[in-house]
């Protein structure tokens, strides 16, 4: 079982400077919004993965005027106390393990599990296909520990064969041996990228078409997977290399594949209604913590930020019902009074105003 057992926040988001200690169970977060509610979960997150759910620029993360940002946390991972520390700057990020910095991120994401709920995660299934590749990449990042390495070489080779294809729209370079080096480069990090997310989307089906089933009491749920390319992938992109050299751009790979939806024929996005949608949203973060504990036989952190505002009392407990009752679980809310408390053995409460905690509260046995 993971669980975070303190948090020290230096220049992040609203907040200056925090020194906090969590207990295990439920932790809930109480405040008004824009006080640092939100902050303090993307904290936990980012100490994870070293990135924030919400942003893929670290620099909004850093307090206004700050030089750099710094969190830093004590966990339990496994029995194991543990320190991990995240420091975000201008000129890029570092991430230690027990005060040992790892050159490599891919390296160090995957030591503390965490799965984030967050409203953001409506725009997996009615946003762009920008947002279910970031919501598959964020997640597999902690159940693949080798997608990390191939996806951040992928986007190295990525930008440069775009930079070679410019010049070569341009006439600054007449050199097509280069782009054919570029593209093989390409195509090896790709197949393995896409081999990853179609693994993935295998395994997540069966339990997010469960969970859907007991959350909303409806059947039929499927996820599938949308690559840009299929078939033979060098046939491909020697098809395209002279539209790709027109464009100055790559228009085959993973950075184009995308997600679709259906309940039975039918595509989600043309169906549902808002209440299916925040359900399908919910099973799908369920089933991702499932599959952590299945491929890690560890119980991950589990962050639930503003969710449970829209959700009816049952709902709520369903949710709860879904997670393991060993797991160390953070709500954030603005009131008490939404919240379904009864079914609760031992909770504590953090009060929070301004990016300070005004109070910690026990509540149970």
């Amino acid at each position: 079982m993971h669980k975070i057992n303190s948090l020290s926040l230096k220049d992040f988001r609203c907040y200056e400077h925090l020194e906090v200690s969590f207990n295990d169970g439920i932790n809930l977060i109480i405040g008004n919004n824009a006080q640092g509610k939100t902050s303090l979960l993307e904290a936990i997150y980012v100490l994870a993965l070293s990135k924030s759910h919400k942003t893929s620029f670290d620099q909004v993360l850093i307090k206004d005027d700050a030089l750099f940002s710094k969190i830093q946390g004590k966990a339990s991972l496994d029995n194991r106390v543990s320190t991990l520390e995240v420091i975000l700057s201008k000129e890029g990020k570092k991430a230690r393990y027990n005060h040992v910095e790892y050159r490599r991120l891919s390296d160090y994401i995957g030591l503390m599990n965490v799965v984030m709920f967050a409203p953001e995660d409506l725009n997996i299934i009615k946003g762009s296909p920008k947002e279910r590749r970031r919501f598959l990449d964020l997640e597999m990042t902690q159940y693949n520990r080798h997608f990390l390495h191939h996806m951040t070489q992928y986007n190295k080779v990525l930008k440069e064969r775009n930079e070679h294809l410019k010049a070569l729209q341009k006439k600054r370079s007449k050199d097509y041996v280069l782009l054919d080096v570029l593209t093989d480069q390409l195509i090896h990090y790709g197949k393995k990228i896409m081999n990853a997310r179609r693994a993935f989307i295998n395994d997540l089906n069966s339990p997010l078409k469960t969970l859907y089933k007991n959350l909303s009491g409806e059947d039929g749920l499927l996820m599938h997977y949308m690559p840009s390319v299929e078939g033979d992938i060098e046939k491909a992109y020697k098809s395209k290399q002279a539209l790709d050299v027109l464009s100055g751009t790559t228009t085959l790979g993973p950075h184009r594949d995308d997600l679709s939806f259906y309940f039975g024929d039918k595509p989600l996005k043309k169906v549902a209604s808002q209440g299916q949608i925040r359900s399908v949203a919910l099973s799908l973060k369920l089933g991702v913590i499932e599959l952590i504990e299945a491929k890690h036989q560890t119980i991950p952190i589990i962050l639930l930020d503003d969710v449970f505002s829209e959700l009816d009392l049952n709902r709520q407990m369903n949710i709860l019902e879904h997670i393991n009752k060993n797991a160390q679980v953070f709500i954030s809310t603005t009131s008490l009074v939404s919240m379904n408390l009864k079914g609760l053995d031992r909770y504590t409460v953090y009060t929070i105003e301004q990016g300070t905690i005004k109070g910690v509260d026990n509540y149970g046995s």
